[in-house]
C-alpha cells in the first residue's frame, strides 16, 4: 500500500469507502462486495470480481488506486491477510469489568472507571495550549481511525458551533493526501488511543523531509511511550485499554477541548 498495511487497514479503508461514497457509486459496490465476501475472495481473479460488482475490470482497477492501494494484486495481498488478522478481532469485546450476568450494567462501569483514570491522568494545560493554537490557525484539520474519526467529526461539528471551522475526511485516503500535501500554515490534530496513526498511515514512507515547512501536529494518545520525530506537542493520558475505554476518553477530551475553546473564545449572548 501506499500508507500503511495489514487486514486491519483494510477493512478501516473500505469501510470510510462506504460511508464517503454515494450507495449507487462503482466504488460503494465494490467495497461493499469485498467486505461481504472477505473469506471467499483469495483466489479471485479481477475479471470474476468485476462480474460479482457488475463493473469492468478498468473499475476494479481505479478502485485500487482510488483507496491507496497499487494494484489489483496488492489488494488479492491485503485480502489474503484476512484469516490471521480476523482472529485477534474475537478478542475485540473484552474488557476488564465484564460480568456474564450483567453485562450492560458492567460495561456501563467500565466506561465510567476509565473516564475516571482519564481525570486523573490527562493535564488540561495541554488542552489550552492546544485550543489557542486552533484559535490562532485558519488551516485546522483532525483525523483519526473509525472510532477517533468519527469523534473528530464531533470536533469539526462542535468547533463550528463556537464558529471555528476546522477540516475532517471521512475516507482515509483523503486523509493521507491532506497530511502528505499540508505545510507550516497547517495546524493537525490526531486522535489515536493507541498512539500508531501515522505507523498504520505511513508505515513505509517518511513525512516531512523539510522540516522548516512542516505541519504543526498534535497526537491525542493514551501511548505514554511513542515519540514521533514530527510529531510537536503530545496530549497523553492512561485508559484501561479495552472496549469499554475506547472511544470514550478521545470523546470526553475533545468535549474538554471545545468547552475551553467557548470559554477563551464565544462571545457571551446579549441578556434577554
Amino acid at each position: 500500500m501506499k500508507g500503511g498495511t495489514g487486514m486491519y487497514n483494510l477493512t478501516i479503508i473500505l469501510l470510510s469507502t462506504i460511508n464517503s461514497e454515494l450507495i449507487n457509486s462503482n466504488n460503494y459496490r465494490i467495497a461493499k462486495y469485498i467486505l461481504e465476501n472477505m473469506r471467499a475472495l483469495e483466489d479471485i481473479s479481477i475479471t470474476e470480481l468485476a462480474k460479482e460488482c457488475y463493473v469492468s475490470n478498468s473499475s476494479i482497477s481505479r478502485f485500487c488506486r482510488d483507496i491507496g492501494l497499487r494494484d489489483y494484486n496488492e489488494l488479492k495481498s491485503q485480502i489474503a491477510k484476512y484469516q490471521p488478522a480476523h482472529q485477534y478481532a474475537k478478542n475485540k469485546f473484552y474488557y476488564q469489568s465484564y460480568q456474564k450476568e450483567v453485562p450492560g450494567q458492567s460495561f456501563v462501569e467500565g466506561v465510567i472507571e476509565n473516564l475516571q483514570l482519564l481525570k486523573r491522568t490527562i493535564n488540561e494545560k495541554d488542552i489550552y495550549k492546544l485550543v489557542t493554537d486552533i484559535a490562532n490557525y485558519s488551516n485546522v484539520a483532525a483525523f483519526g481511525y473509525m472510532q477517533s474519526q468519527s469523534v473528530a467529526q464531533n470536533l469539526q461539528y462542535d468547533l463550528q458551533t463556537c464558529h471555528k471551522f476546522i477540516h475532517t475526511s471521512m475516507k482515509y485516503s483523503d486523509q493521507i493526501e491532506y497530511i502528505n500535501n499540508a505545510d507550516s500554515s497547517n495546524l493537525i490534530i490526531i486522535l489515536s488511543e493507541s498512539g500508531t496513526y501515522f505507523k498504520r498511515a505511513f508505515e513505509r514512507k517518511t513525512l516531512f523531509r523539510n522540516t522548516n515547512d512542516k505541519p504543526k501536529i498534535y497526537l491525542i494518545t493514551c501511548n505514554s511511550d511513542i515519540e514521533i520525530p514530527y510529531v510537536d506537542y503530545y496530549i497523553r493520558y492512561e485508559s484501561i485499554n479495552d472496549y469499554a475505554s475506547h472511544p470514550y476518553s478521545l470523546a470526553a477530551i475533545t468535549g474538554m477541548i471545545c468547552t475551553c475553546y467557548a470559554e477563551r473564545y464565544l462571545e457571551a449572548p446579549e441578556p434577554i
